[in-house]
């Protein structure tokens, strides 16, 4: 009876999560992937998340009370403190599957087990006939997702490998479907070598200022085409068996060292204002016209953490003018050599003129090295 009850809750929680989500984005989930959302139990594949008490310090809690929320749940840190693995935003993985576009008998290669609970809505989806290749490169999530996919039923239908997903996993291949839930710079070529003539790539490109989601059909063996979805992500990024040395290093400097140089602007802003350099459309909008700019935040004392814009060898800095989550206020102060907050504030003027271009207005092409170029569509 308890069991029964305990069910019959959950299954309400998964509705009330689904209506969540269909609410705040404004219109229905497909079909087939809100039968998956409310079929699969999340709280099986997360039992435990963690949780950060401070700055690197991270302890495990039971997740019950949050997993049914649409939110992202840290599921392992590393010895540096680190977060390494977690469960997505429901939503936002909701706003991945749909673009995939699945059909029951398809064969799609996932790039980041986590919990396994993705590649369980994944199998859903392609139910019947249909196959999950997962990858991870860390033997201890693959091995948890493994036992936790059989435990649920779907030990025969996902097959959890351990790898560097960057590779891919030719064994299997080709693929109708690859989906990245993890951020990396570009498109590995072992993904578009291991796509079926006119299959779908969906991803996290992990940008200097955003992360948009992007959709990439094979229109060619060696040509992706495709575009950025409406959806904003914060995936972690892609790990790497063995990173490629870095050609140059990059080395930004220290709070300190800028502030001892006379200020070239100042300024005061709204708390609007300084969201809207967080806001995906428009920080991508600064990224095409400051190529190189890169964002660092910076602890200021008395005033919580500041944020750093960098770009040739210019700092723009916003502080909080109190400390607070949300300060209503915050104080401008740019070093170096440009003016890079009255460059800003054009930058914002033009975007505006030009009606707000959101993500979803550039289509994206992919280079045969992997390397993507954006287009703003007209």
């Amino acid at each position: 009876m308890d069991d029964l009850m305990a069910a019959t809750t959950e299954d309400e929680e998964r509705r009330e999560l689904v209506n969540s989500i269909e609410e705040t984005r404004g219109y229905p989930l497909a079909p087939a992937v809100r039968r998956a959302l409310l079929k699969v139990s999340r709280a099986h594949f997360v039992p435990l998340y963690c949780r950060q008490e401070q700055p690197g310090v991270w302890t495990r809690q039971e997740a019950r009370s949050l997993v049914y929320r649409d939110q992202a749940l840290v599921t392992k840190v590393d010895e540096l403190g680190r977060p390494i693995s977690s469960s997505s935003m429901p939503s936002i993985m909701a706003a991945m599957l749909e673009a995939l576009a699945l059909q029951p008998g398809m064969r799609v290669l996932e790039i980041g087990t986590g919990t396994g609970y993705n590649a369980a809505l994944l199998a859903e989806l392609v139910a019947p006939g249909g196959q999950v290749v997962t990858l991870d490169i860390d033997e201890e999530i693959t091995a948890l997702a493994a036992e936790r996919l059989r435990l649920a039923g779907y030990g025969e239908r996902v097959q959890v490998v351990t790898a560097d997903g960057l590779q891919g996993y030719g064994p299997a291949a080709p693929y109708d479907r690859i989906i990245a839930t993890g951020s990396y710079p570009r498109i590995p070529p072992a993904w578009r070598e291991q796509l079926a003539p006119q299959g779908i790539i969906v991803g996290d490109l992990l940008r200097p200022l955003t992360t948009p989601l992007f959709r990439l059909v094979k229109v060619a063996p060696d040509r992706l085409e495709g575009r950025l979805l409406r959806t904003p992500a914060f995936f972690m990024q892609l790990r790497e068996e063995e990173p490629a040395a870095p050609t140059r290093v990059h080395r930004i400097r220290e709070l300190a060292s800028w502030r001892e140089q006379p200020r070239r602007e100042e300024a005061e802003t709204d708390l609007e204002s300084y969201e809207l350099l967080y806001e995906s459309a428009f920080a991508l909008w600064l990224e095409r016209h400051l190529p190189g700019v890169e964002r660092r935040l910076y602890p200021v004392p008395g005033r919580g953490l500041g944020t750093g814009l960098h770009w040739q060898e210019s700092l723009l800095l916003l502080v909080p003018a109190a400390e607070g989550p949300r300060p209503v206020h915050w104080r401008v102060e740019v070093y170096g050599a440009h003016p890079l907050w009255s460059q800003i504030l054009r930058l914002r003027e033009q975007w505006l003129a030009a009606g707000e271009p959101s993500l979803e207005d550039y289509t994206l092409e992919v280079a045969a090295d992997g390397t993507c170029q954006l287009q703003l569509n007209s």
